[in-house]
């Protein structure tokens, strides 16, 4: 999202839990001379990966999303990669089919690898070229498609980690009531399944919720006993937070997104490493094109509490 065109909603946050520090672009430092290393993979059972605004990349360094897409083929192996999930804003002009052409040759690596993943419109997607380049025909052969919605305006995944089945469950940016209702019956005919949510816009980078991010909330994660935990992109910087539900629930919500580093992120994706028997998710943060594990100081390392042995 560029600053110039986003849209400011002024929704009142609910109070939050175990708020973490907040990490803002115009706050910190560039990325570190250190190489951070990342977990053992002996340490966790299994991991996907998240990719967060690449639309720069599409732009003018595609360099750094084809860095992104090669990295987790050649490491799904042996760091336990079975999924990669998109939070939106593939591309910066959803007219411009160069940019379509940059982010498809990117994403074809792991179409090339078999590598299942799922993507979600973000505001710079919508009204163009998205349905041509990643609607339903692109994932027709997925092994693990569950359901789409609209030409996959918004869609599930049935993922297996270690042994797990998880829904990674994907919803569009400007949800209107249909979008809703969607998203409410999967959940319905899921009651049993851990979720996990990609959309694009959630979270502002002090914790509180942006654009629909309240209505998500509302609808989708409080009622729903079986949502694990909520992914977003969108605002630049990072931050994590833990909203508690009127049940007792914690929900970890997590904005990462690059776009304000230089050349458009510098490459960095996300890692969600799961310890199923402990019941975490240890969040990593990975550039491919920099060797660099750590950009937003004390944000982009950090350990939250995910269950998926139970929805109950």
């Amino acid at each position: 999202m560029k600053p110039d065109r986003r849209l400011l909603f002024a929704l009142a946050a609910t109070s939050l839990t175990a708020a973490t520090a907040i990490a803002a672009p115009s706050a910190l430092a560039g990325p570190s001379a250190r190489a951070n290393e990342l977990p053992d993979p002996a340490t966790y059972d299994a991991a996907i990966a998240w990719l967060p605004d690449t639309q720069y990349y599409s732009e003018s360094h595609p360099e750094h999303f084809d860095a992104q897409t090669r990295w987790l083929v050649d490491n799904a192996a042996e760091r336990k990669i079975g999924y990669a999930t998109h939070t939106g804003d593939i591309v910066d002009d959803s007219d411009d089919e160069d940019q379509w052409n940059n982010a498809d040759a990117s994403m074809k690596t792991l179409d090339d690898a078999k590598f299942p993943y799922g993507v979600v419109e973000g505001n710079h997607d919508v009204e163009g070229l998205y349905g041509d380049y990643f609607g339903d025909e692109r994932f027709a052969g997925s092994p693990v498609r569950g359901e789409s919605y609209e030409n996959n305006r918004q869609h599930y995944d049935l993922v297996d980690v270690a042994g797990k089945q998880v829904m990674m469950l994907s919803l569009t940016w400007d949800m209107q009531e249909e979008d809703f209702a969607w998203a409410e019956k999967v959940l319905a005919e899921h009651p049993d399944t851990p979720v996990i949510i990609s959309v694009h816009a959630y979270l502002n980078t002090d914790g509180s919720y942006s654009e629909q991010g309240q209505d998500i909330f509302d609808r989708v994660v409080e009622p729903h006993r079986n949502v694990k935990a909520v992914l977003c992109g969108h605002n630049h910087g990072a931050t994590h937070n833990v909203q508690e539900t009127a049940d007792g629930r914690k929900v970890p919500e997590i904005l990462a997104d690059y776009q304000s580093a230089p050349e458009g992120g510098l490459g960095y994706l996300r890692l969600l490493q799961f310890d199923i028997d402990a019941g975490k998710m240890i969040v990593d943060t990975y550039s491919p094109s920099k060797d660099d594990s750590d950009y937003f100081d004390g944000e982009d390392d950090f350990t939250v509490d995910v269950d998926l042995n139970t929805t109950k």
